[in-house]
């Protein structure tokens, strides 16, 4: 693996990360009158409430949750058969917890890590003895693993906006992701809408590869590093 590079001393955003705020910004505008015609929609209760944290939370990755094409795709990245253990960034509404719940083997462990309390109370309604639940930021991913006994991990997926990070911010957090892993053990990136994080994959991993998934909305990366 080549050796880490230090984080850009620089906190200015780039051309590419304006990019990825103004999609996910104009998306968050057209959501709000989205949200007024569902408003009174029983049938559609749980995306409507995930477009009211949106509105209300700007750390929020994605304007919608996943699409079904989306979390397939990004399960298959994970590779489950064989996993012990699993952390999770940013689980949200659960869209992914559930599917990893499902295909996981019996004996795994998953933590799924949320900030946004709205979101906590949904998952924490998951009944799975496998799955712990975590108040968090994962910024201090090293800290909560730790905390709870996790590490070094199979696979990590993050949903988490990337775009919001600064530049030294991303660097940490791979170098953080990257130490938590077992040598082979994959990062899964989806609900990414720019390519910015590539060129940082090569510092901290010693494959990855990208793919891209249209149904879903916005039109979404998945990318799959390897360590």
């Amino acid at each position: 693996m080549k050796p880490r590079k230090s984080p850009a001393e620089t906190e200015d955003k780039d051309v590419i990360d304006h990019l990825g705020e103004f999609i996910e910004e104009n998306f968050r505008k057209g959501m709000s009158k989205v949200e007024e015609i569902f408003k009174d929609d029983k049938e559609d209760d749980e995306r409507t409430s995930y477009l009211k944290v949106l509105m209300d939370d700007k750390n929020v990755a994605s304007v919608t949750p996943s699409s079904k094409f989306l979390v397939e795709r990004t399960i298959k990245a994970m590779d489950l058969k064989h996993v012990k253990t699993i952390i999770e960034y940013g689980a949200a509404q659960g869209v992914m917890t559930k599917r990893i719940l499902e295909k996981m083997p019996a004996d795994a462990r998953l933590l799924a890590v949320e900030l946004n309390d709205h979101f906590l109370k949904d998952l924490r309604r998951l009944s799975d003895p496998r799955l712990q639940v975590v108040k968090g930021d994962v910024r201090e991913i090293d800290k909560i693993a730790k905390q709870h006994g996790l590490g070094p991990v199979d696979v990590i997926l993050s949903t988490i906006p990337f775009s919001y990070l600064s530049r030294r911010g991303r660097h940490e957090l791979l170098a953080k992701t990257s130490d938590l892993l077992h040598p082979g053990g994959r990062f899964v990136v989806s609900a990414q809408y720019t390519t910015h994080l590539i060129p940082l994959f090569k510092d901290y991993f010693r494959d990855f590869k990208t793919q891209f998934e249209l149904r879903n909305l916005p039109p979404s990366f998945i990318f799959t590093a390897v360590k």
